[in-house]
Parts: structure tokens; sequence; C-alpha cells
């Protein structure tokens, strides 16, 4: 008689236990770029029951310039307590058995528009597409086009960040701004300009002079 009662307790247990597991995206943007706009059951996880959570389950933030999703029984109580309180640590429930820590976050992340090509591909001309979000996150990131020999770059500054101190670099800042068409040489192209234009006043004094 002992024997069946704590097999029907064992099978209780287990049966409370899954009921109170729940699924949330358990990924990191370091060594997954699906972890950014997660839509694959790959990166979602069973997570353990806990006592210590009741009706919040997933979580979302911010490491680094990486965002982070997993389980809220991952966290300690201090980081659960902390999350409310700082930017970019974002604790959800999930309802009807829909993961919550999917969306993209943080909601203002900077989109720019992200190619390489030749001079002659489309990266080149003029973007007419929507711009997509960066993958690093920096509440001072930039888009930025980088056009060197016969190569057209364009992407997020958190992504190249030297690309700031180079003179082939345009770099420009809200969401898709570097859409258009940018030539290495424009800088060169100016001073070339300004010379002639001298020269040509330079000139002009001097054969005013002599008359």
């Amino acid at each position: 008689m002992y024997k069946y009662f704590s097999i029907a307790l064992l099978v209780l247990a287990y049966s409370a236990g899954n009921a109170s597991a729940f699924w949330c995206f358990s990924c990191t943007t370091f060594n997954s770029t699906n972890c950014l706009v997660p839509d694959q059951n790959v990166l979602l996880l069973d997570c353990p029951p806990s006592p210590n959570v009741s009706e919040i389950t997933c979580y979302t933030r911010i490491v680094g310039r990486d965002v982070e999703r997993g389980c809220v029984t991952a966290l300690e109580q201090t980081e659960r307590d902390n999350c409310a309180l700082v930017n970019n640590c974002q604790l959800c429930s999930n309802e009807n058995n829909i993961t919550c820590n999917g969306n993209l976050f943080p909601h203002g992340r900077l989109h720019c528009h992200q190619c390489e090509g030749s001079t002659n591909s489309t990266c080149a001309e003029e973007i007419q597409t929507e711009a997509t979000p960066c993958l690093r996150f920096a509440a001072d990131d930039q888009c930025y086009v980088h056009v060197r020999d016969n190569t057209v770059v364009r992407g997020c500054l958190t992504e190249n960040e030297s690309c700031s101190n180079s003179r082939d670099c345009h770099v420009c800042s809200g969401n898709g701004c570097n859409f258009r068409h940018f030539e290495s040489n424009a800088a060169g192209s100016v001073v070339a300009q300004v010379q002639l234009l001298l020269g040509a006043m330079l000139l002009s004094a001097f054969a005013a002079k002599k008359l």
C-alpha cells in the first residue's frame, strides 16, 4: 500500500512540475545573429519550474552591446529585482502559451541599410528598400557608407567603428540615413574645384594689373 502511495505522489509531483514549466527564447547575439529577432524553435528553451517565479517567465536584456534572452529562473533574485529599475532590461509573462521575449529589443534600436558590393552593384545605388536593425546596440550608434577602391559597404558604426576615422567613410545619424549614393572622391573633387577657382581669380587679378 505504501509503495503505491509513493508512486502516486511522484506522478502528481511530476505533473505539477510540468504544469509550472514554461518556454522562453534563450540566446545571445554574441554568438547567434538569429537572436536579434528570434523566430526559430531551436532557440527556445523549456525553462525549469521555480517556486520563486510566479507570473514573470522570461527576460530580455542588453549585456555589453549584445541582446541576451532567457528564462527568468536563470537570473539571481537581485538581477530580477534590478531589471525593473535599469534601462535595457525587461521581464515579461507568457500568455496563452506564447513566448513573450522574442520582440526586437530595445524598441528604439537604430536601423541602417546594410549591404556590400562593387561600385556597379545595387549597394552602390541609392537604396529604396527599408533599413534593417543593427546587430549590436549603442545609444549613440550611427549609420555609414564606406567607399574604397571598387567596394561599397553600408552598415552600422557599432560593427565598423574605425570607419569614423576614414576619409572614405560617410557617417550619419538617424534610421536609414545611409541610403544615398556616396562617392569616396567627393571631398577631393571639392578641393580641386576650390583650387581651380583660386587659380582663376589670381590669373584675373594678374591680368588686370598688367592692363
